[in-house]
């Protein structure tokens, strides 16, 4: 992503009982991994609830029901030895296929990127406790 620019990114809230579908991914300096709602980047010229369609599509291969927005967050970072600028619309959002909810974990496929995602259940407990790191860290207050 060039410099200086804000990138909007939707993401989707899906549950399963008491776990959220997150994408589990671990940095390359340590071991501790991190999780985040599945999504991606909104492109110029698309709504954000359409974006979350496009990429739950192409890295899921799935559909998604009962899409309804749940809260925007923003955040300026810095990660890489790079500054970055996020802004990400959350939307709670439901499979419309069963196969996720049959499975504990599976893997997604990032095109752009050309790398697997990880996708788990995880209690949405285990981050209001502080045992795992959720990102963006502002979602977890609001679980």
């Amino acid at each position: 992503m060039p410099e200086n620019r804000i990138r909007v990114s939707a993401r989707g809230l899906v549950r399963r009982d008491d776990d959220l579908l997150v994408a589990r991914e671990t940095p390359p300096v340590g071991d501790t991994p991190f999780y985040y709602p599945l999504g991606g980047g909104v492109e110029f010229g698309e709504h954000s609830e359409d974006a979350l369609h496009r990429e739950f599509d192409e890295e899921l291969g799935v559909s998604l029901s009962n899409v309804s927005h749940f809260e925007t967050y923003e955040g300026v970072f810095t990660s890489g030895g790079r500054r970055h600028h996020e802004v990400w619309r959350v939307y709670e959002a439901d499979i419309a296929e069963s196969w996720p909810y049959e499975r504990d974990g599976f893997t997604g496929y990032e095109v752009e990127f050309d790398e697997e995602i990880a996708c788990v259940w995880k209690s949405a407990d285990a981050f209001g406790e502080g045992d795992e790191t959720l990102y963006p860290e502002a979602l977890v207050p609001d679980l």
